[in-house]
């Protein structure tokens, strides 16, 4: 059996096809629920990826499949916009980093979650800021457009600024994840890295 934990049915948590729905479906539901109800504010924040550190935790494929299934997802629910898609590949890092921090047993203490935070954001910034700037010119249509601006005056540079708001708000967005994904890992114990 992959988990020990007397709180959670091991037989669930064994079973391939639970952790295959949770990852593909339930997570992703939860991820997209998340970020289109903080796109109705203005806060500049994504909110797609904590089911994604979650997934990780039972494994690389399983964070994988929900990063994918998140953006995919999203894309669905706002009308193939082609604005999510593209972002996927954020979630697959994030993904692949809390995978790594869980098999090399890095979800321990606080100095482990100020640093997974600060890797999951740093990916996410320089990837979204790649995306945003050579797929979308620099804006996306989303929360973080305002802050993109903002550096972009001040600076001059699309790239530089994309880069910045994109770390500033990730550096927030992205502890959630580490901190959901560092919870999980401590509940459910994998034994089967």
């Amino acid at each position: 059996m992959p988990y020990q934990n007397t709180a959670v049915p091991s037989r669930l948590l064994a079973s391939k096809w639970f952790r295959l729905v949770l990852a593909a479906l339930i997570l992703p539901a939860i991820n997209a629920g998340l970020n289109i109800l903080i796109q109705t504010t203005p806060v500049p924040l994504f909110l797609d990826s904590i089911g994604t550190g979650v997934a990780a935790v039972m494994g690389l494929p399983y964070g994988l499949i929900t990063a994918v299934a998140t953006n995919l997802l999203e894309e669905v629910l706002m009308g193939f916009e082609g604005t999510h898609a593209p972002f996927a590949i954020c979630g697959m890092a994030t993904a692949l980093i809390v995978w790594w921090m869980v098999r090399t047993q890095r979800t321990q203490t606080p100095m482990q979650f100020i640093y997974g935070t600060f890797f999951v954001a740093l990916a996410n910034s320089i990837l979204g800021a790649v995306i945003a700037v050579f797929v979308y010119g620099g804006g996306t249509g989303t929360n973080i457009d305002v802050a993109v601006a903002g550096f972009a005056l001040a600076l001059d540079n699309i790239i530089s600024a994309a880069f910045l708001a994109r770390l500033a708000v990730n550096l927030l967005d992205k502890a959630p994840v580490v901190l959901a994904a560092m919870l999980t890992a401590r509940f459910l114990r994998p034994t089967a890295r």
